[in-house]
């Protein structure tokens, strides 16, 4: 299957490209700086900017699904929210806008968005904790992708909606709970196993149109 990923060297992308790339589909990872991704037999690059709707049509042209896994490092977010809708909080709606424009435009209808649990359909699930961080010090972020999924919902699309709880670099478990009712097991999840959630999903397709809360 030939599957572009938008965030591809952030963690979460980065697992998710090994993981499609050990299933045998054809990859193409988006991304800003080549150098930032390590070449990999069976992937192919596209450098370009989620901001840019022509650098986006590019990548999602002559593909079958889509991937995005879009966000900033909280230390570039900053603690404070943003006052006005430039600059990096802001990527995640932005970018996937363009990303479903390009979706529609080329036929391409299978779309597995990653977003956070605790937002959108599993916010009165999460806990007190999670809820006050959020509110102190990751409210731009968490509104950035609230609008996000709300964009990803309208599309017409063939989506699905993965929140994960907090991640780790850890090696894989190989076993983890996916719920659409916002149940959740462990607080901590590995990026290697939320990638092979990721990979079977978006071509197996078992939650079309469904928020998966995803945890250990």
């Amino acid at each position: 299957m030939k599957i572009v990923v938008f965030g591809a060297t952030g963690g979460t992308g980065r697992a998710v490209v090994h993981a499609l790339l050990a299933g045998g589909h054809a990859v193409t990872a988006f991304v800003r700086d080549p150098a930032a991704l390590a070449s990999l037999p069976g992937l192919h690059t596209v450098v370009g900017d989620a901001m840019r709707p022509g650098d986006v049509a590019r990548a999602v042209a002559g593909q079958e699904a889509v991937v995005v896994s879009l966000g900033i490092p909280q230390r570039r977010a900053g603690l404070v929210p943003s006052a006005t809708p430039e600059g990096p909080p802001y990527v995640c709606e932005a970018g996937t806008g363009n990303v479903i424009a390009a979706m529609q435009a080329a036929g391409v209808v299978r779309l597995v968005c990653v977003t956070s649990f605790g937002i959108g359909d599993t916010r009165a699930a999460a806990p007190l904790l999670f809820r006050v961080v959020f509110r102190l010090f990751m409210r731009a972020v968490m509104a950035d992708k609230e609008r996000q999924e709300r964009l990803v919902k309208a599309s017409g699309l063939e989506w699905t909606l993965v929140q994960p709880v907090g991640l780790t670099d850890r090696p894989a478990a190989g076993h983890w709970v996916a719920s659409t009712s916002g149940k959740t097991g462990r607080s901590m999840v590995s990026r290697a196993d939320l990638g092979a959630f990721i990979a079977a999903e978006v071509v197996q397709g078992r939650h079309i149109r469904e928020t998966v809360a995803f945890s250990g």
